[in-house]
């Protein structure tokens, strides 16, 4: 049995005992996005281990000679995606005599909480991973995004990637992108520069961008909003909706990978989703509760090369003074 969170002096809640405190707080993660923008499934009991997709070729239409038999037959094929789910679990043990000397009433609701959170943290940190999985890729390494790399992307997802053999992916389209990486474009959108006349380009991680003022092309009801509202008064942008998440982690060189996907090409399977069970059985720990939350899940792209394409940019904060 894993050491328990005791309450006392060098303990790991050592701030919550002999005191009473007006209210106590849950740090925040960010809410999970990408289950929104993927289809789910569903791995029933007795289903076996792996959720199987089955996507069936292409056929081809030819001209025929007027009162000439047809000899064009075709032959059918169809490629499996299996999608297996894997178990995902969060544990925490209070002991019987934190629970009877912490100031907090509610502690054992608050770890619940707290577990919740972590849960869903990791739940949504996974969906951002598949990310990179798409075959095309926009952008670049430590390039400042712009409106253009949006464009090129969604450009190249409404034909599937290929203008000889086109597969425009079924709508609704999303573009899912790091907070940071989303406030650069919208800098570009507003089209701040530096200087009058508009030459330099918004970044994000310079200290002179925060002195920056509006170019003269800055005109407009969209600008307007931008400036109030951030990405938020974009909405949508190039047929696709926009959304953002604190939890695509940026790679070593700071850059993030978005993308822009349709709904179809991202997959959650579901086996199991997250249960919340306490453990008071073992009596030997004198009232102990130890806290678990667990699930199963697995995240997957389906057509990676036609439904979706990376979006690769510098995703660097901007620089304190």
């Amino acid at each position: 049995m894993t050491m328990g969170n005791l309450a006392g002096a060098g303990e790991a809640l050592d701030s919550s005992l002999n005191t009473i405190y007006s209210e106590f707080k849950i740090l925040r993660d960010e809410t999970g996005v990408f289950r929104s923008t993927a289809t789910p499934f569903k791995l029933a009991p007795h289903e076996g281990t792996s959720k199987n997709l089955n996507n069936y070729n292409r056929v081809i239409a030819y001209d025929l000679a007027d009162g000439v038999d047809m000899v064009q037959a075709q032959q059918l094929a169809d490629t499996t995606t299996s999608y297996t789910p894997g178990e995902v679990g969060v544990q925490v043990l209070l002991p019987g005599s934190t629970m009877r000397r912490i100031a907090d009433p509610d502690l054992l609701r608050r770890t619940g909480r707290i577990l919740n959170a972590a849960y869903d943290l990791k739940e949504d940190q996974d969906g951002a991973l598949q990310m990179v999985s798409w075959t095309p890729t926009m952008g670049a390494t430590t390039v400042v995004i712009g409106p253009g790399d949006y464009l090129g992307a969604m450009t190249r997802l409404m034909v599937g990637n290929s203008v000889s053999n086109p597969e425009p992916p079924p709508e609704p389209y999303y573009i899912v992108d790091h907070p940071v990486t989303l406030q650069v474009l919208a800098g570009n959108v507003m089209s701040i520069s530096n200087v009058p006349l508009g030459t330099n380009r918004y970044d994000g991680a310079t200290v002179a961008s925060n002195r920056a003022i509006f170019a003269a092309s800055a005109a407009g009801n969209l600008q307007e909003e931008v400036f109030r509202e951030g990405i938020g008064a974009i909405g949508q942008m190039f047929g696709a909706m926009v959304k953002k998440s604190a939890n695509i982690i940026p790679d070593a060189s700071g850059d993030s990978h978005g993308g822009a996907f349709c709904k179809e090409g991202l997959v959650y399977v579901s086996e199991l989703e997250p249960r919340q069970d306490n453990d008071t059985s073992d009596k030997s720990l004198r009232g102990a509760v130890e806290v678990n939350i667990w699930g199963s899940y697995v995240w997957g792209v389906y057509r990676a090369g036609q439904y979706g394409v990376e979006i690769i940019a510098d995703c660097a904060l901007p620089a304190a003074t």
